[in-house]
């Protein structure tokens, strides 16, 4: 099952490639959730920057739930805090 999905994360683990940056993130309701993150290099441009660890980022995009429930997110547009 393939739906949008928009949240604000903590960016926690990054791993980048020649083609995609990926990792995990983290989103609080009453507990802390962690969903792993993928966006591909190509798709950077000015409303859809780079991030890093520690950045707190506005994802959104398509998501599908694994089998162990975890949340991955294709992103579609980023907006991030401009960490130095």
């Amino acid at each position: 099952m393939s739906t949008s999905f928009t949240v604000v994360g903590l960016v926690v683990r990054l791993k980048t490639s020649s083609q995609t940056t990926y990792g995990d993130a983290i989103y609080r309701t009453d507990e802390n959730h962690t969903f792993t993150v993928k966006q591909f290099t190509n798709a950077q441009h000015e409303y859809n920057q780079a991030y890093r660890e520690g950045d707190l980022v506005i994802f959104g995009g398509k998501f599908t739930i694994d089998e162990k429930e975890k949340i991955m997110v294709s992103v579609v547009y980023i907006s991030s805090n401009k960490n130095s």
